[in-house]
């Protein structure tokens, strides 16, 4: 047999583990002819390149781009003619009264159109960074999702065991009562047993599918796909100074700084746009009753005082200070996640060392010492049962501590703005 006979024949730390890798992998033999193996970093590349919500994103940029191109023009060259027509009798050259006036003007706008442009491209690193948060969101949910889904099916594979095991202790209770040796009572309970473990099994049957379809939504794709992982694969763990170093990368945190400077270039540009703008132009004037030409020149001073944009300076400064005092409780808050986090982490890993390498060894040693008394005779079957419940449950607690490492680390990566991979 690929797994062994008897896989819980010695109580060995991390045996569990194993036997329940060992169903996954021939689980995925059987199906790998019909469904593609999707990996961590397979879903999340999917998710990234077809997720839904990240095309308006790149819309959003390329209309940013194109706002820095139009900034980047100024005011555009005219060409104004004017005629003045007496409507006299004969021909066009007979016309008296005819006057075109051909005038070339242009604003002296340079610290204008820089402004103008400086505050474009800080919209088009807004509209990067915005991209990249909801990136690395995307990545996140989809890295939950499917540890969630690699967690079910372990276990689905151990409820899968539970229930061969309950089989077989229910055919043993039949041939005691049917030889007189045991209670019919113990039949009935056993078979209780056995229906609530099918009902576990096709209840887990259910949470994978729907697992699965959340993943595929997560790439608009279909369910004919299994997923390929160990849970066991603990990742290192993160120093807490490190990890409060690597915060500062949180594309969150970015977001607020490109925004204190999408604030900073508005109120550039309302500095400038505050203080008047002079118009200067030039032209040539032909007057068609003499057939003769002249130069113009013209300048337009508008009227209007220095701090007209005052108040929208004001309103723009105040802003400015509450995204810095929000990025400050930002900071705060996922230095507080990140603590919390690691101290999470850590018990986990407690808790993983507990199960591995006592709690489960002793209840695998029990169960099997309470099977060989029932046999004999001289130990009760609902007794034997606790033992049995009390090992499935230390092994789904193990599942869980994994499964908790697994997430927490997903959550610390997100936070720090790193890749999640597995």
């Amino acid at each position: 047999m690929i797994c062994g006979k008897n896989p819980f024949k010695k109580p060995i730390a991390g045996r569990f583990l194993k036997v329940l890798s060992c169903i996954g992998v021939f689980s995925v033999a059987l199906s790998a002819h019909a469904q593609n193996i999707i990996s961590l970093n397979e879903a999340i590349g999917l998710s990234l390149k077809q997720h839904p919500e990240l095309r308006s994103y790149i819309y959003k940029k390329e209309s940013a781009l194109a706002l820095v191109e139009q900034a980047s023009v100024g005011s555009p060259m005219t060409i104004n003619a004017s005629a003045e027509d007496a409507f006299g009798a004969g021909s066009y050259s007979g016309v008296k009264g005819l006057q075109t006036t051909l005038s070339i003007s242009w604003l002296l706008d340079k610290d204008l159109i820089d402004s103008r442009v400086k505050l474009a491209n800080t919209k088009v690193s807004s509209a990067s960074i915005k991209q990249e948060v909801k990136a690395i969101d995307i990545a996140s949910e989809t890295a939950r999702i499917y540890i969630t889904l690699l967690s079910q099916m372990m276990k689905f594979d151990l409820a899968k065991l539970a229930q061969r095991q309950s089989q077989q202790v229910l055919e043993q209770i039949e041939r005691k009562v049917k030889a007189g040796k045991s209670f019919v009572v113990d039949e009935l309970r056993a078979k209780a047993a056995l229906s609530l473990i099918e009902l576990e099994v096709e209840d887990l049957a259910h949470e994978i599918e729907a697992s699965k379809s959340q993943l595929a939504a997560q790439w608009k794709g279909n369910t004919s796909f299994v997923v390929n992982g160990n849970l066991a694969n603990i990742p290192s763990l993160k120093d807490l100074n490190v990890a409060l170093e690597d915060l500062k990368a949180n594309p969150q945190l970015k977001q607020f700084l490109i925004e204190q400077d999408v604030m900073q270039s508005e109120i550039d540009l309302a500095t400038v746009e505050q203080k008047p703008a002079w118009s200067i132009s030039t032209g040539i004037k032909r007057n068609e009753a003499v057939d003769d030409f002249a130069f113009t020149a013209g300048i337009s001073i508008p009227l209007g005082g220095d701090n007209r944009n005052r108040g929208q300076i004001t309103s723009l400064q105040a802003r400015q200070k509450q995204s810095r005092a929000k990025s400050d409780a930002l900071y705060q808050r996922i230095s507080t996640q990140a603590l919390l986090l690691t101290h999470k982490l850590k018990h986990n890993r407690h808790v993983i060392d507990a199960l591995t390498n006592k709690s489960i060894p002793y209840f695998e040693e029990a169960s099997k010492k309470a099977g060989e008394a029932y046999r004999l005779g001289s130990y009760r079957y609902t007794d034997w049962h606790a033992v049995q419940q009390e090992l499935v449950q230390a092994q789904s607690d193990l599942i869980d501590a994994y499964t908790n490492i697994q997430l927490f680390n997903i959550e610390l990566e997100r936070l720090t703005g790193t890749s999640v991979s597995m």
